[in-house]
């Protein structure tokens, strides 16, 4: 049998039982304390609770119920109105992080990737808000994320008697299985086309595998996603295929922590942990579920990680320091942290095609042809890498005081953030250009992070210069 693995040079097919005779493990298998594992499990069960229930009294589009949960939920459906599951779990999302940074401390989690560091949480959590920003004002009030389906549904579903109602149970079950599998093949579809992958690959970059990652999102992904569940439009209403898009995404928050190991039976059903560490793998583009593994299964596309964990324990060494049997990130070295906000490294090979020349066959094969083109749904085994990988390949310069700094202001930036975010009656020019404050902010971050010197304080005080004199010219008004 021959697998083919990736690394930072590119492809190598060997045979399997060759390839690890050649790899020196030098680590065991990642095993937190189950005191760990069960703190993260009931802090998600809680936080997920509570935002379901307090979306319909507080985070919605429209009027707000007087009840929480699925009753709310529903209420606000039948009016018209939006459930904003995400804007209502941001909140819980930010505590859960530094929750698992405390326990992953205390607990002396080993492996270098489920830790945290400064600038790649920052990265992290700065691509969030610039996903975040996209969506609230470009996305929102151009409503591409609801016209065409709405479009759809009220010229063909209702006066075709194919709606269904928002009032049923086994409607929001039927609903949710759909917006998974729509979810499956967008996900799966951004691993095989290169100018899906683009976005979606800011995802990736990430070399840790931690909750913060899971808020590392593409602005163009929330504009290209919509479109893959027009299908639905047919049957379920606009109101009822958003609140449980947005639920599926809530979901996928928890699946990003290396403190939760195995969970049973569930692993048969479930998008876990376990499966979505195989999916960050750089070198597999597999698991493409949201909170289903099912589909996974179905469509050739799934590989389980306790394979590539037998073949770890089968030549470890009981002595040696625990990692995973990943490497998380993507093939490319990240090259700056303003990457975070600009998202645009994965473009390279459509410019390098149009820069030499290729011609438009060579620049739509470029534009067509993502990392997982040929893997997804080719049979892959997942082998243990060698001890001596580089799992960690970028690392900040700026020294701790400056860090300290770049701190306070994201901080600032947050909860700015977060305001243009709740704001939503608020002028739209006056959001717009808070929002524009916010990414000029993070990408002048990202420059001092990189350590470039002067650069980076031209930028930062560019941007203090800026913010001042508008503020002198609010006062003076």
């Amino acid at each position: 049998m021959c697998v083919e693995t990736r690394n930072e040079g590119g492809t190598a097919s060997t045979p399997q039982s060759d390839l690890r005779a050649k790899t020196n493990e030098g680590f065991n298998t990642v095993s937190p304390p189950a005191w760990a594992s069960g703190a993260i499990i009931l802090m998600v069960i809680g936080s997920f609770y509570a935002t379901f229930y307090i979306t319909p009294l507080a985070f919605v589009e429209g009027e707000k119920s007087k009840m929480g949960g699925y009753a709310g939920a529903v209420e606000v459906m039948e009016a018209g109105g939006k459930t904003l599951y995400i804007l209502a779990a941001i909140p819980f999302f930010l505590l859960m992080i530094l929750m698992e940074m405390v326990i992953s401390v205390v607990s002396n989690l080993q492996c270098v990737g489920g830790r945290y560091s400064f600038d790649d949480a920052w990265s992290s959590l700065a691509a969030g808000i610039t996903q975040q920003m996209c969506s609230s004002l470009v996305k929102v009030p151009l409503k591409l994320g609801i016209l065409p389906y709405s479009y759809i549904h009220y010229t063909f579903s209702v006066p075709n008697g194919l709606n269904l109602p928002v009032d049923s149970v086994g409607v929001w079950v039927g609903c949710a299985l759909v917006v998974d599998l729509c979810y499956y093949w967008l996900h799966r579809k951004s691993h095989e086309w290169l100018f899906l992958w683009a976005g979606h690959g800011v995802h990736h970059s990430s070399e840790y595998f931690n909750l913060s990652t899971a808020l590392r999102q593409s602005w163009l992904q929330v504009l290209a996603a919509p479109f893959f569940y027009l299908p639905m439009a047919l049957f379920f209403p606009p109101a009822l295929y958003f609140g449980l898009d947005q639920a599926n995404i809530v979901y996928q928050f928890w699946v990003h922590t290396c403190l939760v190991r195995r969970l049973g039976p569930l692993e048969w059903v479930l998008m876990t942990p376990s499966h979505h560490r195989v999916h960050h793998d750089r070198r597999l583009h597999k698991n493409f579920g949201g909170f289903l593994i099912i589909w996974d299964r179905m469509f050739g596309s799934f590989v389980d990680e306790s394979e590539g964990v037998r073949g770890l324990e089968r030549l470890g060494d009981s002595s040696a320091p625990q990692e995973e049997v990943l490497l998380f990130g993507i093939l490319p070295k990240v090259g700056t942290w303003t990457e975070a906000v600009t998202q645009t490294q994965l473009y390279a090979p459509v410019v390098k095609a149009v820069k030499s020349g290729a011609g438009l066959t060579g620049i739509l094969k470029a534009c067509y042809v993502g990392p997982g083109f040929t893997t997804a749904g080719a049979p892959r085994s997942l082998v243990p890498p060698s001890a001596s990988a580089q799992r960690i390949r970028k690392v900040s310069p700026l020294p701790p005081a400056a860090r300290s700094y770049v701190l306070a202001q994201f901080v600032m930036v947050v909860l700015v953030g977060f305001a243009v975010l709740i704001s939503a009656t608020a002028p739209y020019a006056l959001r717009l250009f808070t929002g524009a404050t916010v990414l000029y902010s993070l990408y002048c971050q990202g420059v001092l992070l990189d350590g470039e010197g002067r650069k980076g304080l031209h930028w930062e005080g560019a941007r203090a210069l800026l913010l001042s004199l508008l503020l002198l010219l609010l006062l003076l008004l």
